[in-house]
């Protein structure tokens, strides 16, 4: 099997504001090319994960902050990380719950690590490397690890 070397890919700062999440997704995706990995659920995960910084992490200031968004490429996969120096992980008055992204993100990478400490959130998602294609020219993942693994668990323990 190959080595993969490990590489930044991308690294940019944006202001946290709406067209921030179709650039954020974009520039990541276009680092992608060429890499075998699932850009659909790369391309959510940034969508949700930068939409989240821009309408929850600077909700007590005037002006938008930043967000961090930096993809890097190692052996086993894509770690696609977001991050914003904002309130951190604290519940809103406002809303009823906890909404769809932080669900939808978990659901779609297959490893996920969210930080809140100090000023700020970071999300960091980790997405495997895809194998060889399978029938039609679908990419087949290299394990069944990851999404299908905690699918199964989850039907296991309800």
């Amino acid at each position: 099997m190959r080595q993969v070397a490990p590489a930044h890919l991308l690294d940019v700062d944006l202001p946290a504001e709406p067209q921030s999440v179709s650039r954020a997704r974009r520039a990541v995706l276009d680092s992608l090319k060429g890499i075998a990995v699932d850009r659909d659920a790369v391309g959510v995960v940034v969508s949700e994960a930068v939409t989240n910084a821009v309408l929850h992490a600077y909700r007590d200031r005037e002006r938008p902050g930043r967000v961090h968004v930096i993809a890097d490429l190692h052996e086993e996969g894509v770690e696609i990380s977001v991050a914003d120096d904002g309130l951190g992980m604290r519940p809103r008055h406002d809303s009823p719950g906890v909404g769809l992204g932080m669900p939808l993100i978990a659901d779609l990478a297959d490893n996920v690590i969210i930080s809140s400490k100090g000023p700020g959130t970071c999300v960091a998602a980790h997405f495997l490397l895809m194998g060889a294609a399978g029938p039609h020219g679908r990419p087949v993942a290299r394990t069944v690890a990851g999404r299908a693994e905690r699918q199964a668990a989850r039907l296991i323990a309800a």
